[in-house]
């Protein structure tokens, strides 16, 4: 691949970002919290964007694909499926590990 990515990491980051945006917005929109900064969840959102136009063809094979296929880097995460149980989840263990980190500092 030109990026100098096999088309497995390329894959593996795909659904990595979208993930990590997923969770993210969840926490965000429906837990009214946030553990990453805006300059970091934008990153993510360009790189997804980006990975996305340059490889659509992978991009359909990742998980969520049908979520994330008119995604763009100005997309917020409101409108993706943050009632999906798996986002839920581990949105819910990530912040409690992120308290539980907190309180222990």
């Amino acid at each position: 691949m030109k990026n100098g990515l096999t088309a497995g990491e390329v894959e593996e980051l795909i659904n990595r970002r979208r993930r990590q945006i997923l969770i993210h917005s969840f926490l965000y929109y429906r837990m009214n919290t946030s553990i990453v900064s805006d300059a970091q969840y934008d990153q993510w959102a360009r790189e997804l964007a980006e990975l996305q136009a340059k490889h659509p063809e992978i991009a359909k094979k990742c998980a969520y694909a049908d979520a994330f296929e008119d995604f763009s880097e100005s997309v917020t995460g409101f409108n993706l499926p943050l009632h999906d149980p798996w986002v839920v989840a581990k949105g819910q263990q990530i912040l409690r590990i992120h308290e539980k980190r907190r309180t222990i500092k």
